[in-house]
């Protein structure tokens, strides 16, 4: 594996302030919402934003746990809003968007549901509003709860995506408040309950080419039919570190290899993220 990755080797961020990306920013700020874009420090933020595209972030902006990848803040959430999910259903609607990916920090402090009953109504709110734009969840675990999934579910998402961020053997490293087979398991169960289902992983956090191999196939095994593969890049220096930077060639491998385990999308590269060309995936996955 060694000779395969190149430590000297970081990909290139395109930073471009276009006509796209000020009415993005225009629209989320004017209704005041939240974008994983922004408070993850996405590298596509301009690439996404100038093509009409951004990932909302309901729930508000402080997550209850702490993952060592992740530049979002950490700490006890104030956010109570009921009014976001048709906040965002408006925002969704005044960028005229056919596709929209909607995430959120995790809230295990609502402790009824974990904020599950504002995910449906968000779903339920865009379909409402804005019929002819799909519906793309990247959603917490909910503590594996079936119950609270299922009211996700419910709400009918063209997409539901969650990601198990990385191979088994790091995960409690990288995820310490997270349970990489619980994980499986919220994809198992959206693949069963009959749902398009995608997942993703980083690279460059100290696994082995044959463990992503493995992650892939179990992932499809349980019926993920979208996988997204990207570099880890570290927010601070107070995040993990960069263990290597994957060349190109690798995340070619990675794509084709994905191909022949049968999945029907296989986003890999560099700066692949969970969202990125999101709408085109939605073109080609949903029938």
């Amino acid at each position: 594996m060694s000779e395969l990755v190149s430590k000297e080797y970081k990909p290139k961020v395109r930073l471009q302030i276009g006509e796209g990306y000020r009415f993005v920013n225009g629209v989320v700020n004017n209704y005041k919402l939240n974008t994983v874009c922004e408070e993850a420090n996405c590298p596509n933020i301009y690439e996404c934003w100038n093509r009409g595209t951004a990932t909302i972030m309901i729930l508000g902006d402080v997550c209850t746990r702490a993952c060592g990848f992740c530049a979002v803040k950490t700490g006890k959430p104030t956010w109570n809003d009921p009014l976001e999910p048709f906040r965002t259903a408006m925002a969704v609607k005044k960028m005229k968007l056919k596709h929209v990916v909607i995430t959120s920090v995790d809230r295990d402090d609502i402790k009824n549901d974990f904020g599950a009953s504002i995910w449906e109504k968000t779903i339920r709110e865009i379909h409402k509003y804005v019929p002819d734009c799909t519906v793309e969840v990247l959603t917490p675990d909910f503590r594996g709860d079936k119950s609270l999934l299922k009211k996700v579910f419910n709400a009918k998402p063209e997409i539901f995506s969650h990601n198990v961020e990385c191979v088994e053997r790091i995960s409690k490293v990288v995820r310490t408040q997270a349970d990489w087979k619980r994980s499986l398991n919220v994809l198992r169960y959206s693949s069963d309950h009959g749902l398009l289902t995608k997942t993703g992983i980083m690279v460059g956090l100290g696994e082995t080419f044959d463990e992503v191999i493995k992650t892939m196939e179990e992932v499809h095994d349980v019926g993920v039919s979208i996988f997204t593969i990207g570099q880890y890049l570290q927010p601070t220096k107070d995040h993990l570190k960069v263990k290597s930077y994957i060349t190109e060639d690798i995340f070619d491998q990675y794509k084709n290899i994905g191909i022949e385990i049968g999945f029907d999308i296989v986003e890999s590269g560099p700066l692949v993220r969970s969202s990125y060309h999101a709408d085109e995936q939605a073109r080609l996955a949903i029938k």
